[in-house]
């Protein structure tokens, strides 16, 4: 089967879209390099199969990840043809996924979208569509009309242009045995004719239809009129050119044989439910039985009166049963003597003695945490919460209340621990090799870890993703204290920050401070203060100058790009001692003394 160009589709890039799994929403087509120009094809014959339906048009084939540059992949023409959907693309940036997204109508009003894939590899660098593009060739004589079957981009949009196709049309593609075409281009105006022998242009085919007709007119739009369509019989189909003058040509009338059979249309649904049949004839009346004889009324009884004479204690008391006629009379009553009951028993019936009986030891509800807590207070303004008690009050930091983890595989143990300074601590402690942690999350899983870990040279130490200090209740100052307090002076340092907006918009300087005696004696200056907005460090005091520091003249670093101030061992100033501090200066570019003076 061939397509547009005289293409025969080629079998090594047909994706076959199956029907056993229902239509897939992406397929993946064989890659090709940005160079390449190739036709890709989408076979639907399995997914049709056995429904008698047909393709019939492209409604769109858009390549969905283009943004609109020089290199993206272009569909340069699409066309049914047959079962198949074949696309004749072109360039591509190299090295990225590109997905072309196609909607097909069907004969009997089905609509398909498929999205395929296709990779554009870095074989060769990113190249620009063809301006070369050669004309569409038509393969025979069957002519049919723009809109049944779909033309490539560029082509006339009017959908009336007349163009050929193959031998194995789709049901229902008029085909005209009396004109033949050959090759059409753009606009349709380059369209050859052949009738009865004779090569004509369309100019030459106007003015034969035309009465009087100029050579050379365009074509403005042709108007396609069928007359009536019998199932079996040929019809006839008018074509009426406008031209660009304003005028119409005579009418051109040509015969369009009879379709092929169509497919067998799907069952009807059941018919509507008959009228009712008509009501059978009543049948005889039955003769009257005889009355029977009345017999005699009988009498029952209405209801019965019970009563019970005195009851004593191991004796036999006496009940009568009066009944009630329902004529009225009343029946001699009929006694009893009902015997006395059993000696009771002096057994001391109460829950423990039930409770022994049955061999139960209810359990104690001290020794077990309640699932549901009450937290109100009692009359006198306490809360009586349920304690975790241990079984003894010593300095034991291994002991555990209780334990966490899997039916056989106990994994973390809670206990408590109160410490050598008096701090009352709870341990959750790991019973395995693996070291043990705390998470704090919120419920969309943010937060962060804390967990024991173990240095390689056997120290302990806490490991962590991340610690935040959020400062926003202090006004948005946080700071980190490091302390002794087994010094009894309470030497302090302090790392504060404070992140709150500020005029320029940059952070407050990250500052380093010391204390002594106590909290409340913080130096005034931080020892160190760094600048968020010029990064740069701010030194309380003139640091020392350490003996790596120091150079002679002929050693001074060649660029001051990590050195701003040294000490020259080898010059001084005027007739000073050597020995001096120098920087370098950006105006004279040379090392000088701190006021600028020349070393000598």
């Amino acid at each position: 089967m061939t397509t547009v160009h005289n293409l025969t589709p080629s079998p090594l890039r047909t994706v076959t879209l199956q029907s056993c799994t229902g239509l897939f929403a992406q397929v993946m087509w064989t890659p090709k390099s940005s160079a390449d120009c190739l036709d890709y094809v989408l076979d639907f014959s399995t997914l049709l199969a056995g429904t008698g339906d047909t393709l019939t048009a492209i409604r769109s084939a858009v390549v969905t990840t283009a943004p609109g540059g020089q290199y993206d992949l272009k569909v340069m023409w699409s066309a049914v043809a047959g079962t198949l959907v074949v696309a004749f693309l072109a360039s591509g940036q190299p090295n990225t996924a590109q997905k072309v997204l196609f909607e097909i109508t069907t004969q009997q009003g089905r609509v398909y979208s498929v999205m395929a894939v296709l990779q554009i590899t870095a074989l060769t660098v990113a190249t620009a569509p063809p301006s070369d593009f050669p004309a569409d060739t038509l393969t025979n004589g069957k002519v049919l009309i723009a809109g049944i079957e779909a033309l490539p981009s560029g082509y006339s949009s009017n959908g009336r242009v007349v163009m050929a196709t193959e031998d194995a049309a789709p049901v229902g593609t008029p085909s005209f045995e009396s004109v033949t075409a050959g090759t059409y281009s753009g606009d349709g105006s380059g369209l050859n004719v052949t009738s009865g022998g004779k090569a004509q242009t369309i100019g030459q085919w106007i003015a034969a239809l035309s009465s009087g007709g100029t050579q050379g007119v365009g074509v403005k739009s042709i108007n396609v009129m069928q007359g009536a369509v019998t199932a079996g019989q040929p019809s006839t189909v008018t074509l009426t050119a406008t031209l660009t003058d304003g005028t119409t040509t005579a009418p051109a009338i040509f015969e369009a044989p009879a379709g092929a059979v169509g497919a067998t249309g799907p069952q009807g649904a059941p018919g509507a439910k008959g009228d009712t049949g008509a009501t059978g004839a009543t049948g005889a009346d039955g003769k009257d039985g005889a009355n029977g004889t009345t017999g005699a009324d009988g009498v029952g009884i209405a209801s019965v009166a019970v009563t019970q004479g005195a009851v004593t204690a191991g004796q036999p008391s006496t009940v009568t049963l009066t009944a009630t006629m329902t004529n009225g009379a009343t029946a001699p009553g009929v006694s009893f003597s009902a015997p006395a009951g059993a000696a009771g028993s002096d057994a001391d019936v109460t829950a423990t003695n039930i409770e022994t009986a049955l061999g139960y030891t209810p359990a104690n509800g001290a020794n077990y945490f309640p699932l549901a807590i009450d937290n109100t207070k009692d009359s006198s303004g306490n809360y009586n919460l349920p304690a975790v008690v241990a079984t003894n009050s010593g300095f034991d930091n291994s002991g555990g209340l209780f334990t966490l983890g899997y039916a056989d595989d106990p994994v973390i143990q809670i206990g408590m621990y109160k410490g050598y300074f008096g701090e009352n601590s709870v341990i959750i402690r790991s019973m395995t090799s693996q070291p043990v942690g705390i998470i704090i999350s919120n419920q969309d899983g943010s937060g962060t870890s804390v967990s024991a870990h173990r240095l390689p040279t056997g120290d302990g130490a806490t490991q962590s993703s991340c610690i935040t200090v959020d400062g926003r209740l202090g006004g948005a100052t946080g700071a980190y204290y490091f302390t002794n307090q087994d010094n009894s002076g309470g030497n302090y340092w302090k790392i504060q920050a404070n992140t709150q907006d500020t005029s320029d918009g940059w952070p407050d300087d990250l500052q380093i401070f010391a204390a002594v005696n106590g909290n409340a004696s913080w130096q005034t200056t931080p020892a160190v203060s760094f600048s968020a907005k010029t990064n740069q460090a701010t030194l309380a005091a003139e640091p020392l100058v350490l003996a790596y520091n120091a150079y002679t003249f002929a050693t001074l670093p060649t660029s001051p790009v990590a050195w701003q101030r040294v000490v020259v061992t080898d010059k001084a100033i005027g007739s000073g001692a050597q020995g001096v501090m120098a920087m370098w200066n950006p105006n004279t570019k040379a090392w000088t003394g701190l006021g600028g003076e020349t070393l000598v």
